[in-house]
């Protein structure tokens, strides 16, 4: 029997389906394997990374060892305990990787014990420090054993390096393989789709009842232009080339310009607009029409039936196949109301123009007479505090008890008074500071803080803080340490008289927000009293509990309204407070 054009196209394409499916299922075979060489590499890599971090531990122990040794700095030691802490983690998270390696896992263990012996042997040196025996100490550190240790360690990370390397090898050439096979399937697929589409052409060539629907589908698609131009909401026209008249109109034109099309078509602007309008109209299409490209007119004014309108016009050149122009497109759309209310606009920002001049006026003001009460405040406040002590030096045995006491307290408050000065000024900067945004590590800022704090303060090394993963975010970082320092000062100070003060640190997530939060088990507070919480001077507990200024929070809430974030509390008398805040991502 003989085929067909259409009956030999049709077996053609289900021969084409046929190898689609065949392809598609040998490709998704292939892929499947491909993905699961391909997390082989990626778990080779890890190993890789994960060893050679043990090493780097085992050197870093090494060289703060030594440091501590050679100049008895103990900044060496903070170091050298994290690394030691650190390395068996990380032993852990390499052995975790290789449970399917029995020989890895052997030499991993051994990496373990001489780790674990490298350790004893650095507890040794730092108790020969402890113990003044600095000649012990660094003998141990350039002695054989350390050598020995060290190089043992390496030894077998370097084997396990090399085995998962061949591993490495073996895998990308596996992967390299399936990848070159998936593309001789999708080369042949488009050759076979190349082949298709030729006949393809070739047949619906020869058809002439497809000729006739295309006809029928311009002409579905010149009415569904139409219909697009005559609902479009900006005035559409369309002008000859030779003689600019009007040979096409939409149906918002004529309600802008409140003249019917048979009115416009035929006839030029000189037959509707004054003429010093028209010859303005004309001049910006002959340069249209010349320049071959859009000219966008911001604003013209226009006369019409309605009254006076303000259009923004954009116009182009219709060209032919020759590239001379055969018409004029002209889009207007109205803008008259929008224009009106620009010119309300302006008028409105002048206005805050002249407010804002006086607000900087009054800053430049307040900053003048900042700087006079704090360099006026200050003078007598030194003097009262300088004679106060040397009162107490020179002349302390002429005074009685309570006229010792009487004298302290005169020394102290003129010390208060001096620190309220200085967070006033503090509080009164930051509203001029510019913001230094960036990406902050709120873990490493924290654990600064906390260092920094132990170090001033000898009550914060007595509370137990217990620090939870803290999520980085955008801000100031200067500014945000300084939200960190208010925040756990206040909470080693309201929680030291408990036996065993307690701060915990960390951050969630509530709706969508991350939300840091700084709680302690100290005094607390009574939430009636909340609404004062954040305000300058506001203080809930009395001076001779507590000391303070009663600005470190209201600093807080400052820098945190300066960030577009937010702060609140919950406590409870004599259980604690919680201190919540916000920054947007």
């Amino acid at each position: 029997m003989k085929l067909n054009f259409y009956q030999k196209l049709t077996a053609l394409f289900l021969i084409f389906f046929i190898g689609i499916g065949v392809t598609g299922f040998l490709a998704f075979r292939s892929n499947i394997a491909f993905d699961k060489n391909a997390k082989w590499v990626e778990h080779t890599q890890q190993v890789l990374n994960e060893s050679e971090k043990i090493f780097s531990l085992l050197q870093k122990i090494t060289n703060n060892e030594r440091g501590y040794v050679i100049t008895a700095d103990s900044g060496f030691l903070q170091p050298l305990i994290s690394a030691r802490e650190r390395i068996f983690l990380q032993i852990g998270t390499l052995k975790a990787l290789t449970t399917d390696n029995p020989l890895q896992q052997a030499r991993i263990d051994s990496i373990n014990f001489y780790a674990q012996k490298r350790i004893e042997l650095s507890a040794t040196v730092i108790q020969a420090m402890d113990n003044k025996n600095n000649v012990a100490a660094g003998h141990i550190v350039v002695g054989p054993e350390e050598k020995m240790l060290n190089e043992k360690v390496r030894s077998f990370i370097t084997t396990i390096q090399d085995e998962e390397n061949n591993l490495l090898k073996q895998r990308k050439s596996t992967s390299q393989m399936r990848m070159e096979a998936i593309n001789r399937f999708l080369y042949g697929l488009f050759a076979s789709l190349l082949i298709l589409l030729t006949l393809s052409y070739f047949g619906f060539w020869h058809n002439r009842v497809k000729q006739i629907a295309l006809e029928k589908d311009a002409r579905n698609a010149n009415h569904f232009l139409n219909t697009i131009l005559e609902n479009i909401p900006n005035m559409i026209f369309v002008k000859d080339a030779k003689d600019l008249k009007f040979v096409r109109f939409n149906r918002a034109g004529e309600k802008l310009l409140g003249r019917m099309r048979d009115e416009m078509i035929g006839k030029s602007d000189f037959d509707f607009f004054p003429k010093e309008q028209a010859d303005a109209f004309i001049a910006k299409d002959k340069e249209v029409l010349v320049k071959g490209e859009v000219v966008d007119i911001p604003e013209e004014p226009i006369k019409t039936s309605r009254g006076d309108k303000w259009l923004h016009t954009k116009k182009i050149a219709i060209i032919d196949e020759t590239g001379s122009p055969q018409y004029l497109l002209g889009i207007s759309e109205d803008i008259t109301s929008s224009r009106l209310q620009l010119t309300e606009i302006k008028q409105l920002n002048a206005e805050l123009e002249r407010t804002v001049n006086q607000l900087m006026a009054a800053n430049k003001e307040m900053e003048a007479f900042t700087y006079s009460v704090s360099h006026d405040l200050r003078a007598p406040l030194r003097i009262i505090d300088g004679f106060g002590e040397i009162l107490l030096k020179d002349y302390g045995d002429a005074f009685d008890e309570e006229g010792k006491n009487t004298l302290a307290v005169i020394m102290s408050n003129a010390k208060h008074m001096g620190q309220l000065i200085d967070d006033l000024l503090n509080l009164s900067r930051l509203g001029r500071a510019q913001l230094v945004m960036k990406r902050v590590d709120m873990r490493e800022v924290v654990d600064d803080v906390i260092h920094a704090i132990n170090m001033l303060e000898p009550q914060g090394a007595r509370a137990e803080f217990r620090l939870q993963a803290l999520r980085p975010c955008v801000c100031d970082v200067a500014l945000m340490r300084q939200v960190w320092i208010n925040l756990i000062s206040n909470a080693i100070k309201y929680s030291r008289k408990k036996d065993h003060p307690i701060i915990d640190i960390g951050c969630e997530t509530q709706n969508g927000q991350i939300v840091y939060y700084v709680k302690d088990n100290g005094v607390g507070f009574d939430m009636k009293y909340y609404n004062k919480l954040f305000g300058v001077f506001q203080r809930l507990h009395k001076i001779s509990e507590f000391e303070g200024t009663g600005v470190g929070l209201a600093l807080v809430h400052r820098i945190l309204s300066k960030h577009n974030g937010k702060i609140w509390a919950e406590a409870v008398e004599n259980e604690g407070a919680t201190f919540y805040f916000t920054i947007p991502n």
